[in-house]
């Protein structure tokens, strides 16, 4: 959510405003410019700073052009719509600086500069955003903002339920990020196309420092943490990888901190054909597997023979689930060349940096995979109630434990043989090479969140050495054992309505969620989370419904299928003078190490999986979120429920 409580006149100046925000109490001089976005609007587009141009200029030249759909996205086949992603090289707003420096993108990532606005506090995700659509709009000066009147007007309808909110289609963490809640690791077959867009263009950003063997900015630097370091069969495999797989992800957020590392839950793909008695035949979600695009086409005209051009023009747009596959579908010999087969492969980890060339998922079957895991086999292995038998064995007593085992398997699946060549295996199968392959990542992101499930169930059976030490890791053990620590949580869906809080919420109403059917279809939790609420000056009641679209203080609560819960909040007038109950700033200031500020907005959870399963077994393929808000006396209340966002979760 933006700070702005104001309705500036047009987009230009609500640019104005938000980076006037941010830079209030600096006084950088930007090589004499000094706030450079207050110059008129003709200097403004064409500033540069150490050489570095603030507004990037389009391709004939001109500041602003207006972009173009791209013809495929990062790592789907399918043509999509451009989108506001600060990697985007589909987008003016991409290559300018000023996008660049709010979200601290090198060189503003402070090895060469600081993130701008110099000596200003940080911008948040949405309201960047809303700068680089004005940037990629063609940095308009007159298109009108909605007036104050009308813009006011909205408001109140919305938090007298007569309106409802719209979904929000900026990134989740973005909006985490803004609400400083922790961010979501998604079910990979649950990203919005901008998600998985940003989560490919920050991996393969990554790829674009692998030269430098030091840099620990490269996709290869934190592999070769693994071949050198990682614990297996004993007790410090869990809490081990979690940091590994935390670390690496505070890599990715420094390239775009709305990106987190998604899940694969192996049971997505237990329903598809897994039985096939040959190398190369596994099931693998659609993310990780390659396909040429028609910019492939062009990059290999002059690499490999025109007839063998036409035979990939003739499967372009189609997915596999290895490199291997994608030639015999095109008829091409695997490695009989192997000048073009190096070519092409090369291709198809420019489309989609999620596919890797040494991986051939599958597996005989009959053999070795016949245990590849189900729903059951996942849930018999968080059943076990001995942190050992699940986890793996004591420091005294080294063994393979339950997770582990099918963790292994799935390493195994994952890479498989070269078809062409049965003596060598994937990167997957290896522990010295496995950390190369992007799959291994939304691998163990699933074991750490069975691990965290698991934790839930089971709640203070741990490892017997808290204090062991994690190399090269600065943590122990114990302090490993909760994911809240470290910021981040657990969710096959999510979908989020950001509210204004500077309102009081009487009524609350969503647009429909747009759950995908698959989340319908297969979950274990559902929730409703209402954020960031302030104190108020007194307390009141809140009730929460499902598919209720005209729910008030009248809409009966037993026996209603929709009715998901209500929380009492207890608030009540300030026992200081002005300003005393105030919402403290979300970040303290460097070195206040006083703990948390006795008004820091808070959360409520209400467990909607009653209603979620009620309301689908009447037929329901979406939903709607109501929120209705009382006094003590069972009123409707303005002055209670002052609140940053509504969400609705699912959870594997």
């Amino acid at each position: 959510m933006s700070d702005l409580n104001i309705s500036p006149s047009s987009r230009y100046q609500r640019v104005k405003t938000i980076l006037n925000t941010a830079a209030e109490g600096g006084d950088a001089n930007y090589q004499g410019y000094g706030k450079f976005w207050e110059r008129p609007l003709e200097q403004f587009l064409n500033v540069e700073i150490y050489g570095i141009r603030m507004i990037a200029p389009g391709p004939d030249a001109s500041s602003c052009p207006v972009a173009t759909p791209p013809k495929s996205g990062c790592c789907h086949h399918a043509p999509k719509p451009a989108v506001s992603s600060p990697q985007s090289n589909q987008k003016c707003s991409a290559a300018s600086g000023l996008i660049k420096g709010l979200y601290g993108q090198y060189p503003f990532d402070g090895n060469q500069f600081p993130r701008l606005p110099w000596g200003g506090k940080a911008v948040a995700v949405s309201d960047i955003d809303f700068i680089a659509t004005w940037i990629d709009d063609g940095c308009p000066a007159e298109d009108a903002c909605p007036d104050s009147h009308g813009l006011n007007a909205q408001r109140r309808a919305k938090v007298l339920g007569d309106e409802a909110h719209p979904l929000a289609t900026t990134p989740i963490n973005a909006l985490r990020n803004d609400n400083s809640a922790p961010i979501v690791r998604k079910n990979i077959n649950s990203l919005s196309p901008d998600e998985l867009q940003r989560y490919c263009a920050a991996v393969a950003k990554m790829h674009t420092y692998d030269q430098f063997f030091l840099d620990e900015r490269s996709f290869n630097w934190w592999a070769r943490i693994h071949a050198n370091n990682c614990q297996h069969g004993w007790e410090e495999f869990l809490p081990w990888h979690r940091l590994y797989l935390y670390y690496f992800e505070q890599a990715l957020r420094d390239i775009d901190p709305t990106v987190a590392i998604p899940y694969w839950d192996w049971t997505d793909n237990y329903d598809q054909d897994q039985t096939a008695v040959t190398p190369d035949s596994g099931i693998i979600p659609e993310v990780f597997r390659c396909w040429i695009d028609a910019q492939s086409l062009i990059n290999l005209q002059d690499k490999i023979p025109g007839t063998d051009l036409d035979k990939l023009r003739a499967i372009e747009g189609q997915t596999y689930n290895s490199g291997n596959r994608l030639l015999v579908a095109a008829g091409i010999a695997y490695e009989e060349n192997s000048a073009e087969t190096t070519a092409i492969l090369s291709e198809l980890q420019r489309v989609n940096p999620l596919w890797h060339a040494k991986r051939w998922p599958g597996g005989n079957n009959n053999l070795l995979f016949e245990d590849y895991p189900d729903a059951d086999d996942i849930e018999h292995i968080l059943s076990i109630g001995n942190f050992f038998n699940f986890g793996s064995g004591p420091s005294a007593n080294h063994f393979f434990g339950a997770l582990e085992n099918i963790h292994n398997l799935i390493h195994n699946f994952s890479g498989g043989v070269n078809p062409a060549n049965p003596k060598e295996g994937g990167d997957m199968g290896s522990p010295g090479t496995t950390a190369y392959d992007p799959i291994f990542w939304s691998h163990h992101s699933n074991v750490d969140r069975l691990w965290a499930e698991w934790q839930e169930r089971h709640p203070g059976i741990n490892p017997d050495n808290p204090n062991a030490a994690l190399p090269p890791w600065m943590q122990n053990v114990q302090e490993t054992l909760s994911i809240a620590t470290f910021g981040y949580e657990y969710m096959k869906a999510a979908h989020y309505y950001p509210t204004d809080n500077n309102l009081g919420m009487v009524r609350f109403t969503s647009a429909p969620a747009q759950t995908p059917a698959h989340v319908l279809a297969k979950h274990r939790k559902a929730e409703v989370r209402l954020h960031h609420i302030k104190y108020a000056q007194r307390g009141g009641l809140v009730r929460v419904f499902l598919n209720q679209p005209g729910a008030d203080a009248t809409t009966p609560t037993r026996s209603n299928p929709g009715f998901v819960g209500q929380f009492h909040l207890f608030m009540g007038s300030c026992v200081g003078g002005e300003g005393h109950c105030a919402e403290p700033p979300d970040q303290k200031r460097p070195f206040d190490h006083r703990p948390r500020h006795r008004k820091t907005p808070s959360h409520l959870r209400f467990d909607a999986t009653a209603a979620v399963q009620r309301l689908i077994a009447q037929g329901a393929s979406d939903f709607t979120v109501q929120v209705v808000t009382l006094d003590t006396q069972g009123q409707p209340a303005d002055d209670v429920l002052f609140l940053r966002g509504v969400a609705l979760n699912f959870f594997d």
